[in-house]
């Protein structure tokens, strides 16, 4: 995870936030200027911010997904060791990989450890950093970003 650059995210765990704030903050966004409009003026959230919160880095490239010609049950047994059986149009639930990853066995293999590790980077890209309103899935497209850990250390 340290060679994807996605080591200072590992204490960032799925947002639950306070409704009445998350209320609040959404009767005041205006998605026409990207800002919300406050008592005191309008705020926006910057890249610093971003990377303030998250640790990550800014600057490198752009995250750019290819999609494989490869099925995306082959690739999960490829890159993950295993697959879910209900792979319906490319995404796969969080709670899967969750359930499926729980707790890495004392004695794994480095490939096993490595496949660990996929699913964990998977769950974080969906459930932290491109979250969105899919209701806890994640799409396999991200899992093609960690094949090579080298590589995913190179984007922004």
């Amino acid at each position: 995870l340290a060679d994807a650059g996605l080591s200072s995210v590992l204490p960032l765990a799925p947002l639950t936030g306070d409704p009445g704030l998350i209320t609040a903050l959404v009767e005041r966004w205006r998605p026409e200027i990207s800002t919300f409009h406050m008592p005191f003026g309008e705020v926006t959230i910057t890249l610093e911010d971003v990377v303030t919160l998250t640790g990550l880095a800014i600057d490198g490239d752009a995250v750019a997904v290819d999609i494989p010609d490869e099925d995306w049950s082959a690739m999960c047994l490829r890159l993950l060791g295993r697959a879910p059986t209900d792979l319906g149009g490319g995404v796969i639930r969080i709670a899967w990989l969750r359930e499926t990853f729980d707790e890495l066995p004392l004695s794994a293999s480095p490939q096993t450890t490595e496949q660990f590790a996929r699913a964990y980077a998977l769950s974080l890209m969906g459930g932290v950093l491109f979250s969105d309103r899919s209701g806890g899935s994640v799409h396999l497209q991200y899992l093609f970003l960690v094949e090579d850990w080298r590589r995913a250390g190179r984007f922004a």
